[in-house]
């Protein structure tokens, strides 16, 4: 029996690294598709903040649609400057807004993608400790039958 004690040792230690590396590898495949996730997210972010600026500017043109509409009707006519100004002040806004939108949009986006590649590092991170974590258990079992048995 005394003769199989370091074996068991040995065999446990290869379990416990074992054990180590596939939870390490477990964890990584995990963060690996949570930044995948995240980086779906942006490209959904920036599709929908597209979607927005457009909706933006078509409300603007419908707005400047409107107002010459209403000027050329009122009699004052679609080249009165005062028109003129106040169509230009609101195809400037909604112009505004559509690039705000996209600001907004591309801003989300690049978070979302940093946090994918934190991800990706803490993955290759976890992995990298898992096999250290096994590695080390083997050779502190190997370690203490050396000192053990000689």
């Amino acid at each position: 029996m005394a003769q199989a004690a370091p074996f068991i040792m040995l065999a446990g230690a290869g379990l416990s690294a074992g054990g180590s590396i596939l939870g390490a590898n477990a964890q990584a495949k995990d963060l690996r598709s949570q930044a995948d996730q995240l980086d779906m997210m942006a490209g959904n972010e920036r599709a929908t903040s597209q979607r927005q600026a457009m909706e933006e500017r078509r409300q603007a043109g419908l707005l400047v649609s409107t107002g010459v509409a209403r000027a050329a009707a009122s009699g004052a006519g679609a080249d009165d400057p005062t028109v003129v100004n106040l169509l230009a002040n609101i195809s400037g806004e909604g112009e505004y807004r559509a690039l705000t939108a996209l600001y907004n949009g591309e801003e989300q986006a690049r978070s979302d993608e940093a946090q994918a590649n934190a991800r990706r590092t803490e993955a290759k991170n976890v992995k990298t400790a898992g096999i250290i974590k096994g590695v080390s258990s083997i050779l502190s079992t190997g370690s203490s039958l050396a000192g053990r048995y000689g």
